[in-house]
């Protein structure tokens, strides 16, 4: 298995001097290239966008792109010139185009570090395999860990986790007086009891996080991955000559632990009991589809998977928490209905966990929706590559080898698709109060998942999680909104006129970081 940690530890041996100096002719052609005759030339976008991935990579590295992206859509337009070989469609009707089953692309060179990062081709996952083939292969095995009969065995491993999150965020655990009263970093609390439950999920151990008893590092590190396999695929030429170690020295350094944290965690599951029927049984016993030959039987490729797991797995999930706590305790009106729903559907806090009573609650599933809608987990883009033979989208056609994406955050604030984009009003998902068409309109343009034979596979889990913590939360506590959390970047950009802009604060790191909200927890004498 190679190991991409060497890599880095040979760069500044290995690299002499600069990369070498470009003739200033060749410079001014290239630009001209770009500008006027390259095959994207005539999508209009920001000058330096045209121009470099430079601009890009500003934009990962400062955490906006979603917002940089967002404002470029309502400045110029539907389609968006975003880098020189990337245009961002701002259009529901995109999402089937560029993302639908059997559609002439593949996942772009965008995903490649992050290829790269986990071990090298050998050891590709399937979130960033670009080979559709292989994917599909992936697809098939990893999907039986997460089917709903997979799941509701799974669900004994969730519900202690999220029992002992909120003694353990409560003081309770180590200061028994402060459990009536209390409040919380949902930004931090959040992501320790998602990295316990994928701890359980994926490894077979928890990871003693909510206890304090595992480095509580761990989410900073995740982000610093994230940030920099966004920065690297904003930029194949940084990539490419390893420059991200001379730029962001700190990031690719937190990266590196990652690496070393999940090769060493799977190494300890493969020892481990061969029974136990978690997801990282159902990678290791897979068959293929004739059920012949195990499918999963390098040691790399199970690497790789399970530190695609860890991220995708907790990290987002944390975010989607974290963001339900702050929009309920900004709403009043919403977290009071929600809390007449849930403590009229349930007894008592244990009778909440999946199964039909947790599936009759509309509005819950109103709020969660509403949350990933107005701030997704992953806001950004994910670009595919056009094959050979081109593609049409929105009725343009677009060449073999540029890049195509629908950004995410900018399509869920689209406003012609979600009136009042930046206030959360989990009414639109209500097809009782909003109508079936208005529904019908808002559901095929969330992509909080993304779409297709892509689509997160683990989206099942996430909202199982989302669910349960969220309905016990509300169930046990009265709950109020300290500080922190609040979008400050759009005030004065003329975004939002008429619609009062009260958004939870994400950074674009891919996979979104955030601060924040501090909750007060009130417990209820009758629960």
């Amino acid at each position: 298995m190679a190991i991409p940690w060497q890599r880095y530890a040979t760069f500044f041996s290995n690299v002499e001097g600069t990369t070498g100096s470009l003739p200033r002719n060749f410079l001014i052609g290239l630009v001209l290239y770009r500008l006027f005759f390259h095959p994207l030339a005539k999508y209009p976008g920001p000058i330096l966008a045209k121009i470099t991935n430079w601009y890009a990579v500003y934009h990962a590295y400062i955490g906006d792109k979603h917002l940089d992206t967002y404002k470029a859509h309502l400045k110029y337009g539907t389609f968006v010139r975003m880098a020189p070989n990337l245009v961002t469609v701002n259009d529901p009707t995109a999402i089937k185009d560029i993302y639908g089953v059997n559609q002439n692309v593949r996942k772009s060179i965008f995903y490649q570090p992050s290829i790269d990062h986990s071990g090298g081709e050998k050891a590709v996952s399937s979130f960033n395999v670009r080979d559709r083939t292989l994917h599909a292969r992936k697809r098939r095995i990893l999907g039986q860990a997460f089917t709903e009969s997979a799941l509701s065995g799974m669900e004994e491993y969730i519900l202690p986790h999220i029992r002992k999150f909120f003694e353990a965020a409560s003081g309770e655990l180590t200061f028994p007086s402060l459990r009536q009263c209390w409040t919380a970093d949902l930004g931090k609390w959040a992501n320790y009891m998602t990295f316990d439950i994928l701890g359980d999920l994926v490894f077979g151990k928890d990871f003693g996080m909510l206890a304090g008893k595992e480095s509580r590092e761990l989410p900073d590190i995740i982000d610093a991955a994230v940030h920099l396999e966004l920065m690297s695929g904003s930029s194949w030429f940084m990539h490419r000559w390893h420059l991200d170690i001379v730029l962001f020295p700190r990031i690719v350094l937190k990266a590196i632990k990652l690496l070393k944290y999940a090769a060493q965690e799977s190494k300890l599951r493969m020892q481990a009991d061969a029974n136990r029927k978690d997801f990282f049984w159902y990678l290791s016993n897979a068959k293929e589809k004739d059920g012949r030959t195990p499918s999963y039987t390098d040691e790399s490729e199970i690497f790789s998977e399970c530190r695609a797991l860890l991220i995708g797995g907790s990290d987002t999930t944390a975010t989607q928490i974290a963001a339900n706590f702050f929009y309920l305790t900004q709403h009043p009106r919403t977290l009071a209905r929600l809390a007449r729903e849930i403590r009229s559907t349930f007894g008592s806090v244990e009778e909440i966990r999946g199964g039909s009573k947790l599936d009759s609650c509309e509005y819950l599933d109103a709020v969660v929706t509403e949350t990933l809608r107005i701030s997704p987990s992953l806001p950004g883009v994910l670009p595919r590559e056009v094959l050979p033979g081109g593609v049409s989208v929105c009725g343009r056609t677009f060449p073999t080898g540029v890049d195509l994406s629908v950004p995410i955050y900018a399509l869920h604030h689209n406003v012609s698709v979600f009136p009042l984009p930046h206030q959360h009003i989990p009414e639109r998902w209500l097809a009782s109060e909003s109508g079936e068409e208005r529904v019908k309109k808002c559901s095929e343009a969330l992509t909080p998942f993304s779409y297709g034979s892509r689509m997160c596979v683990g989206w099942r889990l996430a909202k199982l999680e989302l669910l349960i913590t969220i309905a016990r939360a509300v169930s046990m506590f009265d709950l109020e909104y300290v500080s922190g959390g609040k979008e400050d970047r759009l005030k004065g950009s003329g975004i939002g006129i008429g619609d009062e802009i009260m958004e939870y604060k994400l950074w674009d790191h891919l996979a979104a970081g955030r601060e924040g909200p501090v909750i007060r927890f009130v417990r209820r004498d009758q629960i």
